[in-house]
């Protein structure tokens, strides 16, 4: 997965966790059905439209600067992204409802200049590949505990958590499970990078 960038000119070093999504809405969304009609910010991202075709509202690609706004005007009814930003930005004054799937999974990944890395003697690419590989372990605490405190913030300041019944939340799962490789289909590259990533996640599980 690190080295999915090394035609672009990039030489991945790190790969974690960064928050589990959730979607603040003005309106409850407590079963699957209600995701119906509405319309959701979404990152600009084909994965993320087809997903949410699929659960029946309508994928709105949007910055997040604009997000706010587009809330407080009813311009959308909801937006995906993380209970952290969703209290760093005090959504739940416009939306205080927030449901939490995890789909998608917010990650970060680490890059480093290949060109760079590659002019280093071995041992120092080593030096730089080992340490990484430590950090991206050693920030899972940190993120799990930033994820904590903003839910914890969340309902603190008036919004409310949802999840989804248990057979709903499988259900869910059930029907964006082939959204990777059905949108990566149509482009080798991309379908080739997706297979990569499955292969990773089946290999973790």
């Amino acid at each position: 997965m690190l080295g999915l960038g090394a035609d672009k000119g990039m030489h991945g070093v790190g790969l974690f966790m960064v928050n589990p999504s959730a979607i603040a809405s003005k309106v409850p969304i407590r079963h699957l059905v209600d995701f119906k009609g509405k319309k959701i910010r979404i990152f600009a991202s084909p994965f993320q439209s087809t997903a949410f075709d699929r659960l029946g509202a309508t994928p709105v690609a949007m910055t997040l600067g604009d997000v706010l706004p587009a809330l407080q005007q009813g311009a959308i009814d909801g937006a995906v992204a993380s209970t952290a930003v969703f209290t760093a930005f005090h959504y739940q004054d416009a939306a205080k409802y927030a449901t939490e799937t995890g789909q998608p999974a917010i990650f970060a990944i680490v890059e480093i200049s290949k060109k760079w890395y590659d002019a280093l003697p071995a041992d120092l690419q080593q030096l730089i590949d080992r340490t990484a590989a430590r950090e991206t372990v050693a920030i899972n605490p940190q993120a799990t505990e930033i994820t904590e405190n903003s839910r914890k913030i969340w309902t603190d300041t008036g919004g409310e958590l949802i999840s989804l019944p248990a057979d709903e939340q499988t259900a869910l799962l059930k029907l964006l499970k082939s959204v990777g490789a059905d949108v990566s289909k149509e482009k080798p590259l991309l379908n080739a990078a997706y297979q990569i990533v499955s292969a990773a996640a089946e290999r973790t599980k």
